[in-house]
């Protein structure tokens, strides 16, 4: 994800505000965690600027920007500047970086029969080993399923597609591809690192994703309604990227543009204690017990905008997500009456 630091002075007022009450320091940090920054460092100066902070952000950043700097940058004493990480730098400028993919063969019979027998190493081993128990519900919801479907999740940890594929009937298993960052997943030779997930061609016939080049505006969505044309199921996460606080992050578009277009349901799917099984910026797994609650499909009305469509397929989830935080992971049930 992108990085920024984020300078600032404070002003006479600022400052007598701190020394009446100390928590106003933390005011720029609440702020950009209500927009899903993750906070890296944060700094008090002794110098030109009295303030550092340090963050990483989604990748669609340029409506978040604009609002950050509207809340926090109105002080002409404040700076935002975009930064890069020194190894990333150096790979940059030492290299060319290309992505490849996507590879149309993966949706091939001879493709699905050895993505089946490697489903075991690929999904099912870290599911038995780090989900314990793993309970889900709504299944029924996708019986009555004939075609192709976009089944979409909440984003919190990178064992989320582990369990959102693990949890669906085999019909939608068979047959489904999951999007991932092209700059991460599918840089050609796997941009230098010899790790066998992070090759291209591994990550499209064993892993069934295919790339999605992050900022590459209309285009990006091509491979997905080809692969809609084919047939095949589609899964995404809306948010874009990992959700770090106790809100869920806007929704992209995308699944929406998809679904309208292709006339398609969109099935929610929503997840349960994977935080803190995989926990954002952490290597560390912790076994612990997690929930995938299927919810009923969306079909989006013929007719209905692209921003209206994203918000009917939001508050969808947002008002499981709301339950859970309130009630707990059961609550995330379709059925659920408290």
């Amino acid at each position: 994800m992108p990085a920024y630091i984020l300078l600032s002075r404070l002003t006479a007022v600022s400052e007598r505000q701190i020394l009446a009450t100390p928590d106003t320091l933390k005011k720029v940090r609440q702020v950009l965690e209500e927009w899903e920054a993750n906070i890296l460092a944060d700094f008090h100066l002794l110098g030109m600027y009295d303030h550092c902070t340090i963050f990483e952000v989604s990748d669609n950043f340029r409506a978040q920007k604009a609002v950050l700097e509207l809340e926090i940058t109105r002080s002409p004493g404040t700076m935002l500047l975009p930064a890069i990480d020194l190894p990333l730098f150096q790979r940059m400028i030492g290299q060319e970086i290309r992505t490849v993919g996507p590879h149309e063969w993966q949706v091939k019979w001879w493709a699905k029969v050895i993505r089946l027998c490697f489903r075991w190493y690929q999904y099912d081993r870290w599911i038995w080993k780090y989900c314990k128990p793993l309970i889900t519900t709504g299944k029924q919801h996708l019986k009555d399923i004939k075609g192709p479907c976009i089944v979409i999740g909440n984003h919190t940890s990178h064992f989320d597609a582990l369990v959102l594929f693990s949890c669906l009937p085999q019909k939608i298993k068979w047959n489904i591809y999951f999007g991932a960052a092209a700059d991460r997943w599918f840089l050609k030779g796997g941009g230098g690192r010899k790790e066998l997930p992070l090759q291209p061609w591994y990550n499209s016939l064993i892993g069934g994703s295919f790339p999605i080049r992050r900022g590459g505006g209309s285009a990006t969505l091509d491979y997905s309604k080809w692969l809609l044309d084919q047939g095949a199921n589609l899964a995404i996460f809306p948010e874009g990227t990992r959700s770090t606080s106790h809100h869920m992050a806007r929704f992209k578009h995308g699944v929406s543009i998809l679904a309208l277009e292709k006339n398609v349901p969109v099935v929610p799917v929503y997840l349960t204690g994977l935080a803190k099984i995989r926990p954002k910026g952490s290597r560390n797994i912790y076994p612990g017990p997690v929930q995938a609650h299927i919810q009923p499909p969306i079909l989006l009305p013929e007719g209905t905008s692209v921003p209206d469509a994203t918000r009917m397929i939001y508050h969808a989830v947002n008002r499981v997500h709301e339950r859970v935080m309130e009630h707990g992971p059961d609550a995330g049930r379709h059925d659920w009456r408290g």
